[in-house]
């Protein structure tokens, strides 16, 4: 057997993973729990009158994103497929990882790889920690603490699949598992699919509401207004306030939902903080930027 003085780091991912399913189970318990802990009412909250405390955010707060490209695109990249997922569980268990097993009643409880990682808890994970790779120490320390135990090595190489070593310590076929595992993903893989759709959608959505009413200081827009009677200000209207050095606080009532305002009114108010130099530009509905199209505009002005 070949072994190297490293010290193991120890690693517990090889406990029996749960199952997808029952991580699915357990979010939505929770969710419903918090929800019905504060209240949620069912068709969402009524935000009128609300501050949006965006306010509160300074430029070191705020971390620019990448452009979007894509967003269906993105998410794509990002998730593995279950081919993908099963592909990676096979190639895994094809591997011979694994160079010191304790076994206990002929079930793997504990063992070491080649590289140094340590799976399992408890005293006999303890047992690899403390004999770092000592063959001799290792057997000391289980005859000693364990003696209804037995400990095996393997030169690299030569040792159980890591298949093997999983239905040793489970009990539990492998491909069985592996086959479980991919179809949990396959469900929960499809229903992100559809959430991202769906949230792209949204997004399309949102970015493409006609805003009938944009407002700017000395040129540069801040704000605009959609024929519902909801103000998109955000970092624009910030960004003039702090060349400005107008206080944070004094831009609350700027950030409040209040869909009853008229766009003069809102024109108002914005007057009130900044003064001279802040314009109300009125469109119809057919002629009216779109939301992405006002948020250009802020960019370059």
């Amino acid at each position: 057997m070949q072994v190297t003085s490293n010290p193991y780091p120890v690693n517990k991912a090889y406990q029996k993973p749960t199952k997808a399913t029952q991580n699915t189970d357990y979010v939505q318990q929770s969710f419903e729990q918090y929800s019905e802990q504060i209240n949620t009412p069912q068709n969402g909250f009524d935000v009128r009158g609300k501050v949006n405390l965006v306010y509160l955010l300074k430029p070191q707060d705020i971390t620019r994103l990448s452009d979007e490209h894509n967003f269906l695109a993105d998410f794509n990249i990002t998730q593995r497929s279950p081919e993908e997922l099963e592909q990676q569980y096979t190639q895994k268990g094809l591997q011979r990882d694994v160079g010191t097993i304790i076994f206990v009643e002929g079930k793997a409880v504990a063992s070491q790889n080649y590289d140094g990682a340590i799976y399992g808890q408890g005293p006999m994970a303890d047992i690899f920690k403390q004999a770092g790779q000592d063959p001799e120490k290792i057997k000391q320390l289980v005859a000693q603490h364990f003696p209804d135990a037995r400990v095996e090595f393997y030169a690299e190489g030569k040792g159980p699949t890591n298949a093997e070593v999983f239905e040793l310590r489970y009990g539990e076929n492998y491909e069985d598992f592996v086959r479980e595992q991919v179809q949990s993903h396959r469900d929960q893989y499809l229903t992100d699919q559809i959430a991202a759709e769906e949230h792209y959608r949204r997004k399309l959505m949102f970015e493409q509401t006609p805003q009938t009413s944009v407002f700017s200081v000395d040129g540069q827009v801040v704000a605009s207004r959609d024929e519902k009677g909801f103000v998109d200000a955000g970092q624009p209207l910030l960004n003039v306030a702090d060349t400005k050095a107008i206080e944070r606080e004094v831009l609350k009532e700027l950030l409040r939902y209040s869909p009853e305002r008229s766009p003069e009114d809102y024109q108002a108010l914005l007057h009130e903080v900044f003064g001279e130099g802040v314009e109300l530009t009125s469109y119809s509905t057919a002629q009216a930027p779109t939301r992405a199209e006002v948020y250009k505009l802020a960019e370059t002005g």
